[in-house]
């Protein structure tokens, strides 16, 4: 079976950066995508160690990303009791598109990394 995803797109929201139970760093945002006759996906973008502390250091809502990853389902409780299912991609490599930000503009740390950056 292959289950390989390449995308190129915008952050639609900032990264955000949390640690689970076991001190995994987990971040998350959100790609738009285009689509021919005006249209926009927004898929929901999980990465994980390394690369999750990356993205939530250098990148904010509007940068030009390439990631690479898998199409992975989880099930997720809801607040009012009910189990859903989520479906996400889960990135190993992010290529940073934009031109790297001048200190002091947006970039919190600065500039962001020009190389692409893969999951240990």
């Amino acid at each position: 079976m292959i289950n390989r995803v390449v995308l190129v797109g915008r952050l639609a929201t900032d990264s955000v950066l949390r640690y689970s139970r076991d001190g995994l760093a987990i971040s998350a945002f959100s790609l738009a995508i285009g689509r021919a006759g005006n249209s926009t996906d927004f898929l929901p973008v999980v990465m994980f160690r390394r690369l999750a502390e990356a993205t939530s250091k250098y990148l904010l809502k509007g940068r030009l990303v390439g990631i690479e990853g898998r199409i992975a389902s989880r099930p997720l409780d809801t607040s009012d009791g009910e189990q859903r299912r989520v479906i996400e991609i889960v990135a190993d490599r992010l290529r940073f598109l934009d031109p790297p930000l001048p200190l002091g503009e947006d970039a919190p740390e600065g500039k962001a990394p020009a190389d692409a950056l893969a999951q240990d």
